[in-house]
Order: C-alpha cells, then structure tokens, then sequence
C-alpha cells in the first residue's frame, strides 16, 4: 500500500512539473512576441523618420500664368556679317504702332551662300512681304495671310531670277505674325524659329533638309539609319525661294496662344549652328536688346573662324492694363482669334536694300 501511495504521489508531483514548466514557456513567448512587435515599431518609426528627414524639399509652385492680352512688342536684333566676305542675311518688322489693329509681322532670310546673289534674293523676299502686307485690302485669318504673304515673295523671287535662274540662287523665309494673343509663321529652308517661355526653348518649324527626307525612307527601309547620319550632304536644302515651285512650306497646325513674357526668336542658322539651344535659352532671359547683344557676345566668344552671316529677331510679349482671364476661356469656337490684316497708311521703320530692277 505504501508503495502505491508513493507512485502516485510520483506521478503527481511530475504532472505539476510538467504544467509549470508549460506555463513558463508561455509566458516567455509571449514576452519575446512583445518584444519584436515592439522593435519592429520601433523600426517603422525611424525609417518614417529617416525618410522625411532626407525627402527632397518640393518643388515651388510654377508662377500663375499672366493672362493679359498681348497688346504690344518689344523687338532685339542682332544682324553680323560673321567671318563670311558678304552679308546674305536680310530681315524687317512691321511697325509698333499698328499691332492693335494689324498685328506684329517679323521676317529673317537667309540668303544661300553657296549661290549667286543670295544676298539681293533675301532682301528682296522682305521687302515684298513687308510692302504686301501694308498694302493687302482682303481679310483673313492668320494662316490665310501668311499664306498669302509667301505666295507673294515666291511670285516676286522666281520673277526677279526668271527660270533660267533658278536653282542658282536661292533664299531662306521664316516669319511670324503675331495678332491678338496668337502667333503663326511660315517657314521655308533651314532658319529657326525658337518659342521662348518660362526659361524654357521650345523649337516649333522643322527643317528643309535632305537628312530629314533621308530619315522618312530609312522609316521605310529603303535605306539604312547609319546611311542617313552619315550623308555628306544632310544639311543641303530641299525647299527654299528661288528653287521655282517650293517643295515643302511649313506652318503650324493652329495658331500658338501667347502670354506676356513669352519670347520669339526667328534666326538665321549661323546662330543656333553656332550655340546650343541651352546657351541661347540663357541668352533670351534677358530683355530683348539684351538677349541679342547677349548672342552676339556668345557667338564671338565661340571664336569660330568659319563663322557664318547670322540673324536673330527677338520678339517679347507685352501687356498693360489690370490682369484679366484668359481669352480663351469664353471663345470656345475661337471667334475672338485674329481676323486678317487692314489698309494702313502709316510708315514702317524697316531697313531697305538696293535692289536692281
């Protein structure tokens, strides 16, 4: 009997071992649990922190866009012979005073130096457009009278050379008429056109040149890529006055809305041949005078000894008057958009050449 006793007192004594020893290791892991909840808190917090405390602070909010209408233009011009024996390069500008009604019109021609009297067939193309557009009675929007302006200088060239002479010499057109808030152009060759706006360049015409025509068969597989950069003669022209009829003519889609403070560069290509687009962009965040003086510097700096005839006209953007809202926020079908251009009779203050009749 008093060894059952003492079996059973046995067996007791190790099942309460075995219920506190079980207890135990609860408890335990439940503070181990606590404790690696705790420390991965712990980890998410200060990595929170670390990540604001290293973010990148935000960028400042862009400028509100001043919605004034364009009610006048300041103009710079830089216009240099360059290291070249003659100046082919020609351009002109309506007059200030009849931007209310009339709008700005700004022209830059190059003439082609590989060509005989490219000098005489440049001047020639601005001083008809300019003459045209004084002169023109009719009415149309702005692409219409652009249009018409080249139609005019085309007509005007090829009758200066006469067929026998073309082909032989030859002239760059870019031009711009800016009218109630909006800007349009034509451009013809390989002169630029440059839309300068919150320190940014945006390029708007492309060139007429053989590389770009070569690219549309490498498109079609007709030719490799490698074949079109390495063309010696990319850069020759494949529309420009004084070839007979143009081959290509181009104009943007729609008219570009303008703000004050916007800026138009048309130029010559012995300018952005010359700079990059960031070294022109910094030049036209001074006023327009300075901008121009500020490319001519540039350019002189470069030291190039090839240095090609180069042409900039630099248009700003100008307002006066309280700010008002966007005029096109109420002119959904763009009824308010330029309507043409109107006889005038003031003069122009545009530089003439001599021209033999």
């Amino acid at each position: 009997m008093h060894d059952v006793l003492t079996l059973i007192r046995g067996i007791a004594e190790n099942e309460l071992s075995t219920s506190s020893g079980l207890v135990v290791n609860t408890v335990l892991c439940i503070v181990i649990a606590l404790i690696l909840a705790a420390a991965i808190a712990a980890a998410v917090v200060f990595a929170v922190l670390w990540a604001k405390k290293r973010r990148l602070p935000e960028a400042a909010p862009a400028p509100a866009r001043d919605m004034r209408p364009v009610t006048a233009v300041a103009t710079g011009k830089v216009h240099e012979q360059g290291k070249r024996e003659y100046q082919q390069d020609s351009f002109g500008v309506s007059d200030n005073v009849l931007m209310p009604s009339h709008g700005f019109l700004a022209i830059v021609a190059d003439g082609m130096g590989g060509l005989a009297d490219g000098d005489k067939v440049s001047a020639r193309a601005v001083e008809e457009i300019l003459d045209m557009f004084l002169m023109y009675q009719g009415r149309g929007n702005l692409e219409q009278v652009l249009l018409m302006l080249t139609q005019h200088a085309v007509q005007k060239v090829n009758q200066f050379l006469g067929e026998d002479n073309f082909r032989k010499s030859g002239s760059t057109l870019v031009m711009g008429l800016l009218k109630n808030s909006y800007f349009s152009f034509v451009s013809i060759g390989d002169s630029r056109i440059l839309l300068w706006r919150d320190k940014t360049v945006i390029p708007l015409n492309r060139e007429h040149i053989w590389r770009n025509d070569l690219l549309v068969r490498a498109v079609n597989n007709e030719i490799g890529l490698s074949d079109v950069y390495a063309d010696k003669s990319g850069a020759g022209l494949t529309s420009y006055l004084g070839m007979g009829s143009l081959s290509k003519v181009d104009l943007p889609a729609e008219p570009i809305r303008v703000y004050p403070g916007d800026k138009i560069i048309l130029m010559s290509d012995g300018i952005y041949n010359a700079l990059s687009l960031d070294e022109i962009c910094r030049a036209l965040e001074n006023p327009p005078e300075a901008a121009a003086e500020a490319l001519r510097a540039a350019i002189e700096a470069k030291g190039y000894t090839n240095q090609d005839n180069y042409t900039g006209v630099i248009l700003e953007c100008l307002a006066e008057g309280p700010v008002s809202e966007d005029i096109s926020a109420d002119d959904p079908d763009h009824s308010k958009r330029p309507n043409g251009v109107f006889p005038v009779t003031e003069a122009h203050d545009v530089p003439k050449t001599e021209i033999p009749d």
